[in-house]
């Protein structure tokens, strides 16, 4: 009896089976044909953005005015002192070149510029004597028109009182305390009527004997130089020396 019931289960549970495959394959179309639910498309309107404010324009540059540049002030020079030098020399003078100057007869010693003047170291001595400029008055024009140079005249002035001019009176005092010696190197303008229109100094030793040397110089007379016989203004060179025998 067990064997036919199991039989008749078989196919009962077979049509089973079948019926549900074809529920669930129904099922499974059905589901595939439903219609898919769409949401609602939402549009929002945007305001587009703003444009930038453009920059304010840059400030145009301004003027400054500038105060008036006061001028500055310039020192005027003083004028210098004019100097009573000679005159240059002529142009064929210039083209012989420069002539070497004869001194004879210039210097303390007629023949020679090696004298000197023995000045004695005794009480005898007085002290320098002051130095004061001589009044406008005595001093003697230069008279341009009748210079010569040196190498032009025919005769070289001469000191006429050589013998009576004494250096002991114009020796420094602190030199001949010192012991100190030297020469002096003048040069000479003489003028045509043989007096000394200007004394400059050339070579000073020092401690005063250059100042003394221009001051005692003055007391000599010269006779003056000659162009062809003519008497002239020339500037010689004069050479005193200062020494303690």
């Amino acid at each position: 009896m067990a064997a036919p019931a199991s039989r008749v289960l078989v196919p009962i549970g077979t049509s089973l089976a079948l019926h549900a495959a074809i529920a669930l394959l129904m099922l499974g179309l059905a589901v595939q044909n439903r219609p898919v639910p769409q949401a609602p498309l939402q549009i929002q309107v945007v305001d587009a953005p703003a444009k930038p404010a453009e920059p304010p324009p840059a400030p145009a540059p301004m003027k400054v005015a500038r105060a008036p540049r006061t001028p500055r002030a310039v020192a005027t020079p003083t004028p210098l002192p004019l100097s009573m030098a000679p005159p240059p020399p002529t142009a064929e003078a210039s083209r012989s070149g420069p002539q070497p100057v004869v001194i004879t007869g210039i210097t303390m010693e007629s023949t020679s510029q090696g004298r000197s003047f023995a000045v004695g170291a005794g009480n005898t001595l007085r002290g320098a004597p002051e130095q004061a400029a001589p009044a406008p008055g005595t001093a003697k024009p230069y008279k341009a028109e009748r210079y010569a140079a040196a190498a032009q005249v025919s005769e070289l002035p001469r000191p006429l009182n050589r013998d009576s001019l004494s250096l002991r009176k114009y020796y420094p005092t602190q030199a001949k305390k010192n012991g100190f010696e030297g020469d002096v190197v003048l040069r000479l303008l003489i003028d045509a009527d043989g007096t000394i229109a200007k004394v400059d100094i050339v070579s000073d030793p020092g401690q005063g004997l250059g100042a003394a040397a221009a001051q005692a110089v003055r007391e000599l007379r010269f006779s003056p130089a000659q162009v062809n016989g003519v008497a002239v203004a020339t500037t010689v060179p004069f050479t005193i020396h200062f020494t303690l025998d």
